[in-house]
């Protein structure tokens, strides 16, 4: 039986002690050379191996445990760690990083949605509070289609071939368009219509001046067919604002009992053609009757006093000969309010006016009269402050006959903040303009907001604060008697006009 031990010397009748001692000696340095690390004998300086450390017999105070084995790249197994790695937080460097990138996308998504979260509830909380409407106006000043609590305002009337009487008023929007209410008498509604919605004609809302003055007037060819012309100031350099204009032609259709198109306003020569102070006003005039002024006025204030254009015909079109108008009483103050109201003859012996009202720089309230081709300026006995709105009507008819019974009247109302008075009346009855002593009670309403106008058909029209503090348009009609002066303050409140975009 082979043995272990078979290649070493023995004997089986006595004890050789060298022999057992050469023996031992063999049997350790076997041993030993089974645990000593394998050498290649193929390495060479070109071909090298890791180097063996203890080349020979482990060494006494060596621990003699071979290193725990490393599996090699390309087995399925997970890949271990040398202990030699270095490490950031007890992790693998990659694995740290990885972690800290997720944390960082977690953090960030966790702000966005919360960012998300505020606004969407902020957007909601506007929507919810300017959906409110009381009595036709818009619930709340943050509504872009809401009537815009400092807009100007503009009114003109007609009485259509069946009879009806016919009221327009525009106005501006938050959102700078320009909008057009009208009341037929016969439909007995108001009926909303856009002029500029920000996106027809090439006009955007960047294309009116917040805050814009506005006139407004139509031109009678006949019973059946008029047009309607808007004057509006394009946004203001430098102190100045170029006028823009459209008409609405009469072949189009013009209606009072339904939506009118914003297309079909067309442009006007007299748009972009004239520049004003950019505070100020703008009045205009189109023909009413076979025996009223017959060409179109638009009517605008400069520096150095107040300018006209007129429109006579296609193929004369508009003419301005670049001078103010010229009268032998103060000029009118700069960036003031400034009004016309037309008078009408009655028969060929009379005269046809168109009458401006404003405050000179004198502080007086003022007239300058248009009637057979000249210029007269009055004062009317009644001083007025710079910021003071001014509306004006006439009563009657322009003639020289005596005992005429509809004689000419005005009644022109004031509102002037810095006095803190009211509304007040001056008016002319007979030959002279009377200052009265007192307040209009019945338009009491119209003094907060300021804006106040008034239309041949003698409505007046201004703005009030309604529920919620919305701002609205509200009608009022005059009660008044020509022949009565004690009536002349009478005034009836019609209602509010509907100014709701659909």
């Amino acid at each position: 039986m082979n043995s272990s031990t078979d290649r070493y010397e023995y004997s089986t009748l006595e004890v050789d002690t060298e022999a057992q001692e050469r023996n031992q000696k063999a049997y350790a340095a076997a041993a030993a050379a089974d645990q000593a690390p394998e050498v290649n004998q193929y390495a060479s300086q070109d071909f090298n191996y890791p180097e063996v450390v203890g080349g020979d017999t482990p060494r006494k105070g060596v621990d003699p445990t071979l290193p725990e084995a490393v599996q090699t790249p390309g087995t399925d197994s997970e890949k271990i760690l040398s202990a030699s790695e270095p490490r950031i937080c007890g992790m693998r460097k990659k694995i740290f990083w990885i972690v800290v990138v997720g944390a960082v996308v977690v953090i960030a998504g966790i702000v966005a949605g919360v960012v998300a979260g505020v606004v969407t509830s902020r957007d909601n909380d506007s929507v919810s509070d300017s959906t409110g409407v009381q009595d036709g106006a818009q619930g709340a000043t943050d509504n872009a289609t809401a009537l815009f609590a400092n807009t100007r305002l503009a009114t003109a009337n007609f009485t259509d071939g069946l009879g009806n009487e016919n009221y327009l008023v525009a106005y501006q929007l938050n959102n700078g368009a320009l909008y057009l209410s009208a009341w037929n008498s016969s439909h007995k509604s108001w009926v909303v219509s856009p002029i500029v919605d920000g996106k027809t004609n090439n006009l955007g809302f960047d294309s009116v001046r917040k805050g814009t003055a506005l006139a407004l007037d139509v031109y009678a060819y006949s019973n059946s067919r008029r047009d309607v012309h808007i004057y509006w100031q394009l946004p203001d350099s430098g102190g100045l604002a170029t006028i823009k204009a459209l008409t609405y032609n009469g072949t189009k259709g013009f209606s009072t009992q339904s939506t009118i198109p914003a297309a079909n306003w067309v442009d006007s020569a007299a748009g972009n053609s004239y520049i004003s102070t950019a505070g100020s006003s703008l009045a205009s005039y189109g023909k009413q009757c076979d025996l009223c002024n017959q060409y179109t006025y638009l009517y605008w204030q400069t520096s150095n006093g107040i300018r006209e254009a007129s429109y006579q015909n296609a193929s004369q079109g508009w003419y301005s000969n670049n001078n103010v108008i010229q009268v032998d009483i103060s000029p009118p103050s700069e960036n003031s309010s400034m009004v016309q109201a037309h008078v009408a003859a009655a028969t060929t012996d009379g005269h046809r006016s168109m009458n401006l009202f404003y405050r000179s720089t004198t502080s007086a309230l003022s007239q300058i009269v248009n009637g057979d081709g000249r210029y007269v300026g009055h004062t009317l006995g009644r001083d007025i402050g710079p910021e003071t709105t001014i509306a004006a009507f006439s009563t009657g008819f322009n003639e020289t006959s005596t005992g005429w019974p509809e004689p000419l009247g005005f009644q022109v109302l004031t509102m002037d903040p810095a006095a803190n008075d009211g509304v007040q009346l001056t008016y002319y009855k007979g030959s002279s303009w009377t200052a009265a002593s007192s307040e209009v009670q019945d338009l009491s309403d119209c003094t907060a907001l300021g804006t106040m106008v008034a239309n041949h058909a003698r409505r007046i029209y201004c703005l009030v604060s309604g529920d919620g503090n919305a701002t609205e348009i509200v009608e009022y009609a005059w009660q008044g008697n020509p022949d009565d002066t004690s009536t002349y303050s009478n005034y009836n409140r019609i209602g509010t006009v509907v100014t709701t975009v659909s």
